[in-house]
Order: C-alpha cells, then sequence, then structure tokens
C-alpha cells in the first residue's frame, strides 16, 4: 500500500506585494524542490492526489472545515502535504504561512488547523522560514488531531541553487526506507548553508517516562511512509500525553 500525498507550492509574490505585503520577496528555486519531491514519489509508485500553485495555492486548503476553511478537500485527505512559502510564527508560537491570493485571506495561522481529524493527514511538511521556533513549539500542539508529525524549520530555511534539491532528497529518504523525521532533517540539509529543519509530534504520556523519553514509542521512531515500513497508530487528542520534537541544523 502507497500513500497518497498532495504538494502546493508559491514562487512569486507580486500580488502580495501589491496588497501591502512588502517583506514578500519572490522565491527562486521553489519548483525544483516541490517538483522534485513529487516527481520521486510518484516514481515509486505513491499516488498524488493534488498538485496546486502560485495563486491556486489557498489559505483554506489547511484552515480547518470547522472553521470555515476546505482542509477535509485538501491538506487533510492526503497522508502527507508537502507546501513551500514564505513563513513565520506569532509570539505564541503559532506558525504563520504567506499566499498570494486571499483565498480566504493572505496568510494562515496554525491555530485554525486540526489536522488528521477528518480524514487522513498523517505527515505535513513546510519547507518555510521560522514557522516552529524551538522556544514555543507547544503553539502547535492544536494541530495534531490525529496528525502524527509536523516537519517545518525552528529558523531558516534557504532558497538557493544548492538548496534545489531538497524536495528531491526528501523524497529519496522516505522511498528508501528511512523514517519520515530521518528523511525530514537529513533531506533538507545542505552542503552549502545551514537549513534548520525540526519535527514535531505527540506521544503518549507512557512516552515521557518520569521525564525521560523513551523515543522507541514516538511517531518520531516508529513512522515511515506508508508502503515503505512501519507507521505508528493515529492519537485523538485525548491520548495526547505529551509533546516531542527533533531538531538540526545542516
Amino acid at each position: 500500500m502507497g500513500a497518497t500525498f498532495g504538494v502546493e507550492a508559491i514562487r512569486h509574490f507580486g500580488n502580495a506585494r501589491a496588497n501591502g505585503v512588502s517583506s514578500a520577496a519572490d522565491l527562486t528555486y521553489t519548483f525544483n524542490r516541490s517538483n522534485g519531491f513529487d516527481s520521486e514519489l510518484r516514481s515509486a509508485g505513491h499516488t498524488r492526489a493534488f498538485y496546486w500553485s502560485e495563486q491556486n495555492v489557498w489559505e483554506n486548503d489547511l484552515q480547518d472545515t470547522s472553521g470555515g476553511g476546505d482542509d477535509r478537500t485538501w491538506a487533510d485527505n492526503v497522508d502527507l502535504f508537502w507546501i513551500e512559502t514564505h513563513g513565520n510564527h506569532e509570539a505564541d508560537g503559532q506558525a504563520r504561512l504567506l499566499y498570494d491570493i486571499p483565498r480566504d485571506q493572505w496568510r494562515t495561522w496554525s491555530g485554525q488547523w486540526q489536522l488528521g481529524e477528518d480524514w487522513n493527514a498523517e505527515w505535513i511538511m513546510a519547507y518555510s522560514c521560522d514557522t516552529a521556533p524551538l522556544g514555543t513549539l507547544t503553539g502547535l500542539w492544536n494541530i495534531f488531531a490525529r496528525l502524527h508529525l509536523y516537519c517545518g524549520a525552528w529558523d531558516n530555511m534557504w532558497d538557493g541553487i544548492t538548496t534545489d534539491e531538497c524536495g528531491s532528497d526528501v523524497a529519496d529518504d522516505l522511498t528508501d526506507g528511512d523514517r519520515v523525521s530521518d528523511a525530514w532533517i537529513d533531506g533538507v540539509s545542505d552542503w552549502w548553508v545551514d537549513n534548520h529543519p525540526v519535527v514535531v509530534g505527540p506521544a503518549t504520556s507512557t512516552t515521557w517516562n518520569g521525564g525521560s523519553v523513551i523515543w522507541p514509542l514516538s511517531p518520531h521512531n516508529i513512522d515511515h511512509l506508508w508502503g515503505e515500513g512501519s507507521v505508528s497508530a493515529d492519537l485523538a487528542p485525548a491520548q495526547q500525553g505529551c509533546l516531542l520534537w527533533r531538531w538540526a541544523e545542516g
């Protein structure tokens, strides 16, 4: 059994700039990464459910359906969701992503996400800067409505010629049987610039044993892409006793 996946990628932000988002510089190698991710997964037999780009990428694709979004159709309707755009975070730890069209808003805030609740979502990968700073990671807790892992960045993720293969590298690792957390951390690492990947996910209270993490029980240690290895059981919010993370620089 293979995985279903969706891809969303924004390179150009002229519409956002024209509407007052002065920091929204255009990116350069966005589609090298997202195309590589898509191509490698499809070549390995995994199923692409959708690939949206530029102004066809909408904020409500991630927003929970109960709050007026449409995640049930998009981000929460695939096992694995890759998104690339400009990122940042709020003081309370909410991730923030930018769009080039307000459908329904120019930005999404992770406080409006509840992934895994409606359908499929197991893993989210956001190639965006600063969406999961280490000091405020508990601000992401609400997104885990049976979602297994959020793969983001605790600082910058670079857009340059040496990072153009990060998408295909992540997908290669996934299809080689690497754990999802390892695939993200290894795949986005670069020989020239320092990317800052972090993987965040919930576990049961038994995983946190008197202040000592039992990593073999965590989704970081168990989860592989469907068809490529083991996958941990979904955890409903009531079963989540702690939030764990791994991070790297490189």
